[in-house]
């Protein structure tokens, strides 16, 4: 018999088996955006996308997409009917519709994906040749720089912003601008050429930014361009990449010196205020000032004590002085050399008389010579001889057994004093 389910136990099974296809947990689906619905009160996104292969007046296949406020993340263009887009997230089951849906995670233009991965791979390649600065790699900016460079679009906004802060905050300082194209297929060699131009040493700046407003990352490409990029690692003067708005992160911002999030706040970082700088100037030459007198003071305060001493009226009382210092060292250096010389002549009178001392090691040696002398006596072989002992040889050969002797052998017999020779002429054993 076939199994039964209700509703909702199908809708369960397929979410689950929906849900335990990893191709469809993580994936990217394009289409037209055919219904687009924003909750004013819990600020959820709900997008009908319906697939663009479909014409001659066929239903289009579309599939329901949830986009809940908590990832919802910054874009740089109006969700809205009638665009394509990629949505990225995973596939399941609302079961109080039956119906299956997409919760999206991402969002991007179609052929965003593309733009993004080459992106990747250029920074990559950068940062594989160490052209990606770090934070110890990025040089300091000039304090007060004399003569700045400009590489932007002449005429445009950020330029305008860009010599408003100059003149705000540090009008003394020389701006020089390199036009270029900051936009289209062209700007990226234009920008590396003002770049080059701007460097050499006739035009003595101190401090390059190169910049331009903002704009939808493919207005942004050029400064994300890789000869721009190795452009601007490559300059010999420090470089502030003030390109776009907030949001925006182009490459040129991780080989530059500095990165600003906008050509205004790159202008603010490199032109000081001329205010600011005079109030700490003021500020140095107060404290300067301030210490200088304190040191003055004591110095006049101690000179005034020194002039009321009496030696001024009366210079010999300082000889005086130092003659009495010089009798108490002298009185100081006699009692210490007697008394050195009181104590080497009590350790000298404490010591035997030298010949009493020789008398006493000499009488020790003899004694000590006695004793090892009768020892070596007591253990001699010849105060055995002398008590009536002998030693028979055979042929320079001790002899102390009969059997090593037969009937005939010639013997020679050490005594006391001499020797005998002998011939056997019996033996017995024992």
């Amino acid at each position: 018999m076939p199994q039964k389910f209700t509703v909702a136990e199908v809708c369960d099974l397929l979410d689950k088996k929906i849900k335990a296809t990893p191709e469809l947990q993580d994936v990217w689906v394009k289409g037209e955006i055919t219904q687009f619905t924003r909750q004013p009160s819990s600020g959820h996104i709900y997008i009908t996308l319906s697939d663009t292969g479909t014409t001659d007046g066929k239903l289009r296949p579309t599939i329901n997409c949830n986009y809940f406020k908590f990832a919802q993340k910054p874009i740089d263009f109006e969700l809205k009917v009638g665009i394509e887009v990629e949505l990225g997230g995973s596939v399941g089951i609302y079961t109080p519709r039956s119906t299956y849906n997409l919760t999206v995670r991402r969002v991007q233009k179609v052929g965003a994906g593309d733009i993004l991965a080459k992106l990747q791979q250029i920074r990559e390649r950068l940062l594989k040749e160490g052209l990606i600065k770090t934070a110890d790699k990025r040089r300091p900016l000039p304090l007060l720089p004399k003569r700045v460079g400009i590489v932007t679009g002449a005429g445009t906004a950020a330029f305008r912003d860009m010599l408003r802060q100059a003149q705000e905050r540090y009008p003394n300082a020389e701006i020089l601008l390199a036009p270029a194209l900051v936009q289209g297929e062209n700007a990226p060699v234009s920008i590396i050429a003002a770049l080059e131009e701007i460097q050499q040493s006739k035009w003595e700046c101190d401090v390059i930014i190169v910049g331009r407003g903002g704009g939808s990352p493919e207005d942004l490409m050029p400064f994300s361009d890789e000869g721009v990029c190795r452009a601007i690692s490559a300059c010999p003067i420090p470089v502030v990449s003030a390109v776009g708005h907030q949001i925006d992160h182009p490459i040129a911002d991780d080989v530059a010196d500095y990165a600003a999030a906008t050509p205004t706040d790159g202008a603010r970082a490199v032109f000081p205020i001329v205010d600011d700088l005079r109030s700490k100037v003021d500020g140095y030459v107060k404290r300067a000032s301030g210490t200088t007198e304190g040191l003055l003071r004591t110095a006049q305060e101690r000179f005034l004590r020194t002039s009321e001493k009496e030696f001024w009226e009366k210079p010999y009382l300082l000889v005086k002085d130092q003659a009495r210092f010089l009798d108490e060292l002298e009185s100081r250096l006699h009692f210490h050399f007697r008394h050195s010389i009181n104590a080497f002549s009590n350790a000298y009178a404490q010591l035997k008389p030298l010949g009493m001392v020789l008398k006493q090691r000499l009488t020790y040696s003899q004694s000590e010579f006695q004793k090892t002398a009768a020892r070596f006596d007591a253990y001699s072989p010849l105060a055995t001889l002398a008590r009536g002992y002998s030693v028979v040889y055979k042929e320079d050969k001790i002899i102390t057994d009969s059997h090593a002797v037969i009937l005939g052998d010639k013997l020679r017999i050490r005594l006391a004093k001499g020797s005998v020779d002998a011939a056997i002429l019996s033996v017995k054993h024992n």
